[in-house]
This record gives C-alpha cells, structure tokens and sequence, in this order.
C-alpha cells in the first residue's frame, strides 16, 4: 500500500512540475468531453495482488475553465493470490486452482469533481504543432456506488461505496481530440473482497492507470449576439502574440 501511494504522489508531482512549461496551442472553447480509457489496476488486499485490465468511460461538464463534473462509469479485473491455505479465508480456492492468480470483477458508477489546477493559454497559429508539454493538468475526486464479486464470502455479489481519488494529465490531438493518463486510487468500504478475517478492518482498495482518448464536443454558437462578441474577441486578440481561450 505504502509503495502505491508512492507512486501516485510521485504521478502528481511529476505532473506538477510539466504543468510549469508552456507551450503554444490553440483553444477550440469546448466544455463538454466525452472520454474512454483502458489501461491497468493493481489491488491492495490482504493477501499478495497482480495487475488486473481495467477500462473506464465518462462525460464531463465544465462550468469554468478550472471546474467541471464528470460522471464516470467504471470496470476493473483484479488478480490476487489465495497463497498456500494458511492464511485465514473464508471459501479459499480448492484442487488446481490453489497457489494460482484468481480474480474478481467491480465496478462502479460515481460522480466526480475535476479540478484543472493547470490550463495552458498561451496560443500561435504559427506554433500549433505536435508538443509533449500537456494542454493541462488535473485533480479529481468523489463518490460512488461500488459492486463486486462476492463468490469467495458465498455471495453473488456485494455492494459498497467506493471513493475515487486521482491526477492525470492531458494532451490535445488536433482542434477536437485529446489523450490523457490517469492515475487513480479507490478506496472502499468492504473488507471482504478478498475473504480474509484479519484481526482489525482493513477496507479493501486498489489502483488504476489508465490511457484515454476524449472527444471535445464542439461549442454551438447559436443566435447573432454569440456570433457577435466572437468576433468582438476575435479582432481584439492578435494570433501572432498569444491570446487567451475560454476553454480548451
């Protein structure tokens, strides 16, 4: 557990730190993103874990630049191993099957806040090529109904909350398009995924790394007087000396 969290406080840093460089990129002032990702999770119960598959889909809408809402639907495989039998299990895995990886499969639906704590706004024309300094970097957190399978405590599946917790960074690709990594920990409010009785409660949680693809769904500007200040903002800013954009 000491050595996820680590990690994921290494992942913030890290973004904290490209988040400082500046780059050049044009704006197309979308506030709505659709995303899908796929990457990896690893638990940490209370018995040895292995990376699992993990994949996520969301739509998030921001209200500011800075501050937006997603909702987020979300499904991970994780592996464990039940070891040699010694430790306390409840149903533990019987003939062949002992001494090998098992797995369960969760998944949850939660609604989140993302914060951008960085938003690039420096724009060229002249410059919007390909950059490995991201478009901006973000927070996010919240709350969710979690379910998973309860085969080894004899039930068909349990039911808890879960508490996503996370920092990615994200890349634009092209006017609409955009890559991110995310790096997630989730916490729980069940010890019995893994169906060890240890002597105190210790919730079961586990991490994700994801790779996603988002969407910007393009602003409809609608009626003369959108189209009006557009282009009171567009003659007053000068593409050559950088201007600033609404969104992103």
């Amino acid at each position: 557990m000491k050595k996820i969290t680590t990690l994921l406080l290494c992942f913030l840093v890290a973004t904290c730190a490209m988040a400082q460089l500046k780059k050049s990129r044009i704006g197309n002032n979308s506030n709505q993103h659709v995303t899908l990702g796929i990457g990896a999770s690893y638990p940490v119960f209370d018995c040895p874990g292995n990376f699992g598959g993990a994949a996520n889909v969301s739509y998030t809408y921001y209200f500011m630049p800075q501050l937006g809402l997603r909702g987020e639907a979300h499904y991970a495989y994780l592996r464990y191993d039940l070891g040699d039998g010694n430790s306390s299990v409840a149903e533990p895995a019987k003939g062949p099957e002992r001494n090998q990886h098992n797995g369960l499969h969760v998944g949850d639906v939660s609604a989140q806040v993302v914060f951008n704590y960085f938003i690039d706004k420096g724009q060229r024309r002249e410059n919007n090529a390909g950059t490995f300094v991201p478009e901006r970097a973000y927070l996010f957190g919240g709350v969710g109904c979690f379910l998973y399978d309860a085969h080894l405590t004899g039930n068909n599946v349990g039911i808890s909350a879960s508490f996503p917790l996370g920092t990615g960074v994200a890349w634009s690709v092209g006017s609409h398009w955009a890559i991110s990594l995310d790096a997630t920990w989730r916490f729980t409010l069940t010890d019995d995924m893994d169906a060890i009785m240890p002597e105190k409660f210790m919730p079961d949680c586990y991490a994700t790394l994801c790779l996603s693809v988002t969407y910007k769904i393009p602003k409809q500007r609608i009626g003369g007087k959108e189209n009006h200040i557009r282009t009171q903002k567009n003659k007053a800013c000068d593409p050559r000396k950088g201007c600033d954009y609404t969104f992103f």
